[in-house]
């Protein structure tokens, strides 16, 4: 016994998690083999601070991780960082992602893409959609527009996408072309193109920031202070993170909305500069006017922009910049 508690103390040094764990499992394997009752092992475990963290971790602020997209390798790359930013999904979650996942919201023209989260996930990544539990989210505007951007390269390089492929595919050159677009990110390769964009972005800490420290960020804005001043509902919150909800809470919580659902995440602040919040304020003001609804409320502001200043949409796109 005086061995094993030895044995487990050389452990506690660098992880006294890991100690715990060496323990329970010595005692399980002892105990099969006879060492029961007045035999069993007495063995002290480990306090394990609820912040003990064995890697270090750096969460990146708002304009940081906006420098990370911009400095990013690739479209692809780009993509992956604002749609880990604004949607908060765990490593995995990201990488099980299918094209047929959003495909119907691309179509529609939707700027905040709704993400689904489902057990069937765990199909593609076995880790995926942890708890089995599930849940969606969205995609912010620019993660909307760099997805678009990405997937129409991706076409033009693979002649087209199967609903079947993963959303974001490898592109690592020791596989032959044809097969990159249908394997799903590996958990490494995600790891490295986020620190690789956090270095390129100049961030003195890019060794510690993770894809979960992303979702962290995520989770921050989550808390923060609306584009219109208020808060969002905690409960929502909570979904949005793919959380349970403590108690009841979750059974009464009506997740079936999902209108509703995005008009509230339109209200998150993810813009960059004061007068895209101003906008969003405005459009979120105009979806909940019309939230029970067909019309679309970017379409509204569109034709008051165009009979206010006497417009045609061709000029209107030449001003706003659009093609």
């Amino acid at each position: 016994m005086k061995a094993i508690q030895c044995y487990a103390d050389s452990l506690r040094d660098n992880s006294p998690r890991y100690a715990n764990l060496a323990i329970t499992i010595l005692k399980v394997f002892f105990t099969v083999n006879g060492f029961k009752r007045a035999k069993a092992l007495e063995l002290e475990t480990y306090h394990v601070p609820r912040r003990f963290r064995i890697t270090p971790e750096y969460i990146p602020t708002k304009s940081e991780i906006y420098r990370m997209a911009d400095s990013a390798c690739s479209l692809r790359d780009r993509a992956i960082i604002l749609t880990l930013f604004s949607t908060g999904l765990r490593n995995s979650t990201l990488r099980a992602l299918r094209y047929q996942d959003i495909a119907e919201e691309l179509k529609s023209g939707r700027t905040n893409l709704m993400i689904p989260i489902y057990p069937e996930m765990k199909e593609v990544v076995p880790t995926a959609c942890k708890g089995g539990i599930p849940y969606y989210t969205f995609t912010c505007d620019e993660a909307t527009e760099a997805i678009r951007l990405y997937l129409k390269e991706r076409e033009e390089k693979y002649g087209g996408i199967e609903d079947s492929e993963p959303l974001f595919c490898s592109e690592y050159n020791q596989i032959p072309k044809y097969l990159r677009s249908k394997k799903p990110l590996t958990a490494r390769e995600l790891q490295i193109l986020v620190k690789e964009a956090a270095r390129r972005a100049g961030i003195g800490q890019w060794k510690a920031v993770h894809p979960h420290c992303l979702r962290k960020a995520f989770e921050t804005i989550l808390h923060s202070t609306l584009i219109d001043g208020g808060n969002l509902d905690v409960k929502i919150q909570e979904f949005f993170m793919g959380h349970i909800l403590p108690g009841s809470q979750d059974n009464y919580f009506d997740s079936s909305k999902v209108e509703y659902m995005r008009i509230q995440y339109s209200r998150l602040k993810f813009g960059r500069t004061v007068i895209e919040n101003k906008f969003k304020v405005l459009k979120a003001a105009v979806a909940r006017a019309f939230e029970d609804t067909e019309i679309d409320p970017e379409k509204v502001i569109e034709e008051y922009v165009l009979s206010k200043y006497n417009l045609t949409p061709k000029v209107l796109r030449q001003i706003s910049g659009v093609n």
